[in-house]
């Protein structure tokens, strides 16, 4: 828990076991590949690791009017595409890092999460509206779990500027546009632009 507050250049990093630790988000965003290590250390082989994922964005990034914002707010929004987008990075290049591993579910907000100007300065209101929509997330997951695959689909649509993904398609719309046919098969491992684009 500490470890987990422990961002950098607000907090030191805390020291266990002759290491220190430190905040994920401070390298990734997401880190797949710490977890799968930590398996294959334990004498797992890569066909016997199953991954769930568990992010802390939305599985659509928001649209918004941004013509009004002022300095303070466009940094905000930038601070957020760029979550975003480095989470879809670290799913998409974990896939590919590991391709005998099986990403199973992805877990995600189905809303926006608290925040503020300033790390970690959250009331009590806000950490129980964290946790409450982390609970319902987590229920709602276990009993209608969201495909790895369909959602590494939706990404790699979006990575490559797919027109049928314009005008801000959720990943909802997408999974109904997908089951009345309007994508077709994928699988991403053999995806020649995203193997381009990650396997360099």
């Amino acid at each position: 828990m500490y470890a987990q507050f422990a961002s950098a250049g607000v907090f030191p990093p805390v020291e266990f076991n002759d290491t220190a630790y430190f905040d994920g988000s401070t390298i990734w965003d997401l880190d797949i590949f710490s977890v799968v290590n930590k398996c294959q250390d334990m004498g797992f082989a890569d066909e016997d690791i199953v991954v769930d994922v568990v992010l802390t964005s939305e599985k659509t990034l928001s649209i918004v009017d941004a013509s009004g914002y002022h300095s303070i707010q466009m940094l905000w929004r930038y601070l957020e595409v760029s979550r975003y987008y480095s989470n879809m990075d670290g799913l998409l290049r974990a896939q590919f890092a590991y391709p005998e591993v099986n990403f199973r579910n992805v877990v995600a907000p189905s809303a926006s999460m608290p925040s503020s100007w300033f790390p970690l300065n959250l009331n009590e209101a806000n950490v129980t509206e964290i946790w409450d929509l982390g609970v319902a997330d987590g229920t709602a997951s276990a009993q209608s779990p969201t495909s790895a695959s369909d959602f590494t689909h939706f990404l790699s649509l979006k990575k490559k500027n797919d027109s049928r993904l314009a005008d801000g398609v959720s990943f909802d719309s997408f999974l109904t546009m997908k089951q009345n046919g309007d994508f077709e098969d994928f699988t991403l491992l053999e995806d020649k632009q995203m193997k381009a684009l990650f396997l360099q």
